[in-house]
């Protein structure tokens, strides 16, 4: 389990990071769940398209086998877009793209740390679909990514429920009904990273 240091120091670095939230958890918190692929199956244009997602990323049951191998995780939270000061962004494609890739580093970031202290097993979940790459190698026809080494599923690609698991953890969030986000709690991120 994750000792105090650890846990201040990573912490630290999600707040330097722009995080709001990192919210140590039980992985028994965790909530997987099928309706969560299926969701990216029949409600996501990029469904297939990224090495990172359904139907290459993890099963719900394939992460429920990862989470117990764990005891403890960290729900991270970011809110808005990193380093906007305008609401409406001019170009919402371009500011979520940003974002994700700012706190998907920040997460890997953290990640390692962990594992250069000691704690051989942190893995990460990202966010969001991956943005590494304007198109990703699968399209190119090769089934390898590019960035292998930074490149992590997010929640919902490996079937975690996001809503439940932030209700899990007392930060709960809620479902945006419009894609004028005008302030930043109107666009929540999370990731999760385990620990052992």
């Amino acid at each position: 389990m994750a000792g105090p240091n650890i846990e201040i120091e990573l912490e630290k670095m999600a707040k330097e990071s722009g995080a709001t939230a990192f919210v140590p958890m039980d992985t028994s918190q965790v909530v997987t769940a099928h309706w969560v692929r299926l969701r990216c199956q029949f409600g996501c244009k990029y469904y297939g398209t990224r090495l990172t997602c359904p139907p290459y990323s993890p099963t719900p049951e394939e992460t429920r086998k990862v989470l117990d191998e764990y005891r403890k995780a960290y729900l991270i939270r970011y809110e808005g877009f990193l380093d906007c000061d305008t609401y409406p962004p001019q170009n919402l494609h371009n500011a979520i793209k940003k974002m994700s890739v700012k706190a998907c580093d920040a997460g890997f970031d953290m990640e390692r740390h962990a594992f250069l202290s000691g704690y051989y097993k942190a893995y990460l979940y990202g966010a969001h679909r991956c943005y590494r790459c304007e198109k990703c190698a699968l399209e190119d026809g090769q089934n390898k990514c590019r960035f292998p080494v930074k490149a992590r599923p997010s929640m919902e690609a490996a079937g975690i429920d996001v809503f439940a698991t932030a209700e899990n953890a007392g930060i709960g969030t809620r479902v945006i009904r419009d894609k004028n986000v005008t302030s930043p709690e109107m666009l929540p991120t999370f990731m999760l990273l385990l620990l052992e």
